[in-house]
């Protein structure tokens, strides 16, 4: 009986990340977990960006896939629900910002031109996470619950692939918290999902 209940632990798991769409370069996040033992699963989580929390007005466009790596505690009756995780991060994201773009002619301006330019942010990250992942529906328990948090660093580059004008100038608010290099980072999950 507890070997029947340990070996349908293992096997693949489909989920969705439900604070994607709160994160500030958000979008729905999806994934896929295969348990290879009772103690040791790896996961893939892929999200597809569409707007940013900090700049409504820039069109933001771009994807994030966060591998990771989730060692289970064995706990009562072998549940095997606390678990640590290690994880990476990569994260592109491309956004269309105006311009305001003053033309002269004879050292005098002339007239404006609006222009939107592209700009790009690449983030990469680690890190580790402790959490619980909980199955429940019924007999077979089909159905789980991940929650987590953790602890890690982040590197973050931003250019532009279309390098405004000298002298022009940005139309609208400059984004908060937009700081290029190493930062800490603070990754949490929240994970529903089905499993095989």
């Amino acid at each position: 009986m507890v070997a029947k209940a340990q070996s349908s632990l293992t096997g693949m798991r489909v989920f969705i990340n439900v604070p994607s769409f709160s994160e500030m370069d958000g979008g729905p996040a999806l994934g896929v977990e295969y348990r290879i033992k009772n103690n040791i699963s790896v996961s893939l989580e892929g999200q597809w960006i569409l707007y940013s929390l900090l700049d409504y007005e820039a069109q933001n466009h771009g994807f994030r896939f966060t591998p990771d790596v989730k060692f289970f505690i064995p706990g009562s009756r072998k549940r095997y629900k606390w678990f640590f995780a290690v994880q990476a991060l990569y994260k592109q994201v491309n956004s269309y910002e105006d311009y305001i773009i003053p033309h002269y002619e004879d050292n005098m301006e002339v007239y404006q031109e609006l222009r939107s330019l592209e700009r790009q942010k690449q983030v990469f990250a680690m890190g580790g996470r402790f959490g619980v992942q909980s199955t429940f529906g019924g007999k077979k328990e089909r159905f789980y619950m991940e929650i987590s948090a953790g602890l890690g660093f982040r590197w973050k580059e931003t250019h532009f692939v279309q390098r405004p004008p000298e002298g022009s100038v940005k139309r609208g608010r400059e984004a908060l918290l937009e700081t290029d290099g190493f930062m800490p980072d603070v990754p949490y999950k929240i994970r529903f999902g089905y499993r095989f």
